[in-house]
């Protein structure tokens, strides 16, 4: 459990995007969701938020979760803000189908929103 709440408010809503990768990706062809003019964008965009948050949280807190990339994390979203028109949206694609549910099942479950939020 997470004790500093601004570092549970950064992992909460990391959890928060991680399900709407997982949403966006539900039930999706990878050919047919890569050639939809606004889904790609729209991962990219969870992928985004999930790296803020991910940023944001207290080094001393990463180093409580050793087996969490939270750099890959975090220079993943540099690489969308700062790269936007070189995304590789198909790598995106893996990311969320195979990274992104690991990552669920491996973050800190924070306190209920009530209290952090």
């Amino acid at each position: 459990m997470l004790s500093d709440l601004n570092d549970a408010a950064f992992v909460f809503e990391m959890h928060r995007s991680l399900e709407d990768i997982a949403a966006l990706v539900a039930d999706q062809v990878p050919q047919e969701f890569l050639s939809d003019p606004m889904k790609p964008h729209a991962l990219a965009m969870h992928f985004l938020t999930l790296g803020e948050a991910a940023n944001r949280i207290a080094r001393e807190t990463w180093a409580l979760y050793p087996e969490i990339e939270w750099q890959k994390i975090s220079n993943l979203r540099h690489l969308i803000a700062h790269g936007y028109r070189k995304i590789d949206h198909a790598e995106l694609w893996k990311i969320a189908t195979t990274d992104a549910p690991v990552l669920a099942r491996a973050l800190p479950k924070p306190p209920p929103p009530a209290d952090i939020l």
